[in-house]
C-alpha cells in the first residue's frame, strides 16, 4: 500500500518537476531584463545622469552603460577648462541563455542603423523612451512594456492575454 502511493506520487511529481526545470531559464530571463531597467532607472535617478540599455537580438546581450555626454574638463596638456565627451562606462551585462530564450523586440523597430542593437535611454527625471520586447522560450512567452512617462516596466504572460 505504501509502495503504491509513492509510486503514484512519483508518477505525478516527475513531470511537473520536468515543466519547472523547462520553464526556469524562460523565468530568469525575463526577470533579469526586467531588473535591468529598473537598475537603470535608479542610477539615472541617482546619478543625476542619463543611462542607457542596449538590448542585442543577435547575441542576446542585455547591457546597461552610462550614457554619452559632453563634460567641461581641464584640458591634459593646457590645464584650461575645455568641453570634451564622457564615454560610456559598462554598468552591468546580462546573457541570457541562447539555446533555451530568445529575445525579440518588438517596439522600437530596427532600422540600417540599429541593426541588431536597440539602445533605450533612461533620463534622471524618471522618464524613459519606449519599449517593447518578447523573451520566448519552451513554447512561452513573456511580454516587457515600458511606460515612457514614468520608466517603469511592466511583464505579463502571453498566456494571460
Amino acid at each position: 500500500m505504501v509502495v503504491a502511493v509513492m509510486g503514484l506520487l512519483l508518477g505525478i511529481s516527475i513531470p511537473a518537476f520536468r515543466n519547472i526545470i523547462k520553464k526556469a531559464p524562460l523565468e530568469q530571463g525575463i526577470s533579469d531584463v526586467e531588473s535591468l531597467c529598473r537598475q537603470a532607472r535608479a542610477e539615472a535617478i541617482v546619478r543625476q545622469q542619463s543611462m542607457d540599455v542596449l538590448f542585442n537580438e543577435a547575441e542576446e546581450i542585455v547591457a546597461l552603460t552610462t550614457a554619452a555626454r559632453v563634460i567641461i574638463a581641464p584640458d591634459p596638456f593646457t590645464g584650461l577648462m575645455i568641453k570634451t565627451t564622457e564615454e560610456t562606462q559598462l554598468i552591468d551585462r546580462i546573457f541570457l541563455p541562447v539555446d533555451s530564450v530568445d529575445l525579440q523586440i518588438i517596439e522600437p523597430k530596427a532600422d540600417k542603423f540599429t541593426l541588431d542593437e536597440i539602445r533605450i535611454r533612461f533620463y534622471p527625471n524618471g522618464t524613459s523612451e519606449t519599449l517593447e520586447l518578447r523573451v520566448v522560450g519552451a513554447g512561452e512567452a513573456y511580454r516587457l512594456t515600458l511606460d515612457p512617462v514614468t520608466g517603469r516596466t511592466a511583464v505579463i504572460n502571453e498566456e494571460e492575454l
